[in-house]
């Protein structure tokens, strides 16, 4: 806690102290002014307090001629000491004695002086013995005064003595202050010490860095120096090499110049000659460009023609089943009406003619009654639209017949289609489904079924396709029109 310490100038003594605290200094120095300790308002220099004790004139020990020694300059008095709680206690026991005898001698003298009294009320009986009382009267007063006197005497000491107590606390309290901030400052320098201690080890950390530091910069630049006289020889090389190369370039720029002049002379010719090729080149274009147009008007009249073949295929193949029909029909009877048995064959190529150009199947023409209406059945045997390849579609077509102005339009028919099991057994199992139209007047034109529209028959090629109905590449449909609204329809 020394090394803490700083120098200070006395503000009594004006002196520079080094080695003492300010407080502790403050209690020893002989500048320091204290009050007068029989308080006659006087503030003494410490070195001049005894003197001014013994010359103040508060001080009754001299008129008294108190038999007590004189406090010392330090503050201190035989009689009394200080417990561990820093208070004073009396311990000079002739002193204490001395104190209780005087109370005792006090409270006996004032019974002596009661009874005296009492007894001077009787002085009138016997005179003799009235003076002798007074005489005693008075010495016991006397003696009085000196108890009394001596009772002031231990008083004031008693004064003199809890004044000095009072200092005596005073300092014992500045000295626990002082010993309360020197725990402080002990504290702090701990803090201090141990912060010196983290810096001197990073000091510590610090230097070992230097030195290795110093050693990877001695390291680099022993290897700079290498490295530059390195440098050096690789540079003188490099400039012997560069010369070399510049005779030999000025030897090459020589040689290059005549064969610069001499393809400059033939990109004069090339030029020349790339000029003719640019006209050829865009009478080439013009000629190609003509070529394209002609071409793409080619093409777009292959691609009309191929419309066209592609439709004339369609019709041909259309024909072909037209004609055939017509076979059929010049083969059949033309009174036909109100049932009719159409057996359809080459079932496999129909179907893919169909598949390939959407051919429809027209059965003979024949009469719902006797005179009555001329139709035929429509097969679209590989379906239309969302049923293609799946279904073969059938409807009943109305013509124009001779005897239309004798009928009522527009008309409803309805009949039956049932596709013929083929099967050689007792219980055929036929295919029916029941068929409707209406219609306002005869019409060749052939209309594409609808979605919704209620006159088409659905007939899964599943079902049509299999061995009991389709036979030897052929099948029969069977067409019965009737007037009544019985209908017996085969459930999908």
């Amino acid at each position: 806690m020394s090394n803490n310490r700083r120098p200070f100038t006395c503000y009594f003594c004006n002196e520079l102290i080094k080695t003492e605290t300010e407080m502790g200094h403050s209690t020893l120095c002989s500048k320091v002014l204290i009050p007068c300790p029989f308080k006659c308002g006087s503030y003494i220099q410490r070195a001049d307090l005894a003197k001014h004790k013994a010359e103040c004139n508060n001080n009754f020990r001299k008129s008294a001629n108190l038999d007590v020694d004189k406090v010392p300059s330090n503050g201190t008095f035989n009689a009394y000491s200080l417990d561990r709680n820093g208070k004073t206690t009396l311990n000079h026991p002739k002193l204490q004695e001395e104190i209780v005898k005087l109370h005792k001698r006090f409270s006996s003298l004032e019974t002596e002086v009661a009874s005296l009294n009492q007894t001077q009320s009787n002085a009138s009986l016997n005179s003799a013995t009235t003076a002798s009382a007074l005489g005693n009267i008075e010495d016991m007063r006397s003696t009085l005064k000196q108890h009394s006197l001596s009772i002031q005497k231990a008083n004031y000491f008693n004064g003199f003595i809890s004044e000095w107590k009072k200092n005596v606390d005073s300092q014992i309290t500045a000295l626990k202050s002082s010993l309360s901030s020197a725990d402080i400052l002990k504290t702090e320098s701990a803090k201090k010490w141990e912060f010196v201690q983290e810096k001197l080890i990073h000091l510590q950390n610090l230097q070992m860095d230097l030195s290795l530091l110093k050693q990877t910069l001695f390291k680099d630049s022993s290897h700079f120096r290498k490295t530059q006289m390195d440098f050096a020889t690789n540079l003188e090389d490099i400039r012997t090499t560069f010369n070399q190369q510049i005779a030999s370039f000025e030897n090459m720029w020589h040689q290059q110049t005549s064969v610069i002049q001499e393809a400059i002379r033939n990109i004069s010719d090339v030029r020349q000659a790339i000029d003719e090729q640019k006209a050829k080149y865009a009478a080439l274009v013009f000629e190609l460009r003509t070529v394209s147009q002609i071409s793409s008007e080619a093409s777009q009249k292959i691609e009309i023609m191929e419309r066209d073949f592609g439709k004339v295929q369609q019709e041909l193949n259309q024909m072909k089943v037209n004609v055939e029909i017509l076979e059929d029909l010049g083969s059949s009877d033309s009174s036909t009406y109100q049932r009719l048995v159409w057996r359809i064959t080459e079932v496999e190529s129909k179907l893919q003619k169909a598949k390939e150009s959407d051919i429809v199947l027209k059965s003979p023409i024949f009469y719902t009654h006797r005179y009555g209406y001329k139709i035929r059945i429509l097969l679209y045997i590989n379906g239309l639209n969302k049923w293609k390849g799946r279904y073969a579609l059938a409807c009943i077509h109305v013509l124009k017949g001779k005897y239309d102005p004798l009928l009522t339009w527009p008309c409803i028919i309805e009949g039956q289609i049932s596709l013929r099991d083929l099967t050689e057994t007792s219980q055929k199992k036929n295919f029916i489904k029941c068929i409707k139209t209406k219609r306002s007047s005869g019409d060749e034109d052939e209309d594409e079924p609808q979605e919704s529209s209620p006159t088409y028959i659905f007939m899964p090629h599943s079902v049509m396709l299999k061995a009991n109905y389709t036979k030897n590449d052929r099948l029969f449909l069977d067409v019965n029109i009737s007037e009544n609204q019985t209908r017996h329809e085969t459930s999908l």
